[in-house]
């Protein structure tokens, strides 16, 4: 019989296969994409360091700004370091601790570097025990709740943005201007 934590990683790779079938072929135009005025992007800074609007993710706005692929794609990179090194490392990182890219290729190797470094192959070594510890301290509001608990949260963020990926691209080839 398969545990719970198993099946959990379970559904980590398979929305890893899908996500990284719906990234075949990313483009450095639609990665960059703004689908509306004023959305949230990366971009480069004075020093030409890609930056993530609103440091990739909240406190947001009302209403959130649409954000573009790349935003998309930095916020769930960012969201494997950031849960991975606090969960696995005990450690908690900083937004200049994460190296953003401006191209397509680039942000899709962060983000396989993200999910199996930082989250994927050191989730697979947690204890049976270690799955319904308190998540601690540096998970706030779910530090009292079971880390996996901690883990659903980030396969939620990992779902719902990557499938919002899937919706731009979509999006991209039918309303996108040419040239």
């Amino acid at each position: 019989m398969t545990s719970a934590p198993e099946s959990l990683i379970g559904l980590f790779d398979r929305a890893w296969t899908r996500t990284a079938a719906r990234l075949a072929g990313l483009t450095d135009a639609e990665y960059l994409w703004e689908p509306v005025p004023d959305g949230w992007t990366i971009r480069p800074d004075e020093s030409g360091r890609w930056r993530i609007d609103a440091d990739g993710g909240g406190p947001a706005p009302d209403p959130v700004p649409v954000p573009t692929i790349a935003w998309r794609m930095g916020h769930v990179g960012l969201t494997f370091v950031d849960f991975g090194e606090r969960l696995f490392n005990g450690r908690n990182i900083t937004i200049d601790d994460v190296e953003f890219s401006g191209t397509a290729d680039g942000g899709v190797a962060f983000l396989e570097n993200a999910y199996r470094r930082h989250w994927r192959e050191p989730l697979e070594k947690l204890t049976a025990e270690e799955w319904w510890c308190p998540g601690g301290p540096a998970f706030f509001g779910f530090a009292e709740r079971p880390v996996f608990e901690v883990v659903l949260h980030v396969l939620d963020e990992f779902v719902h943005h990557t499938a919002e990926i899937g919706v731009l691209r979509d999006l991209y080839g039918k309303i996108a201007p040419v040239g």
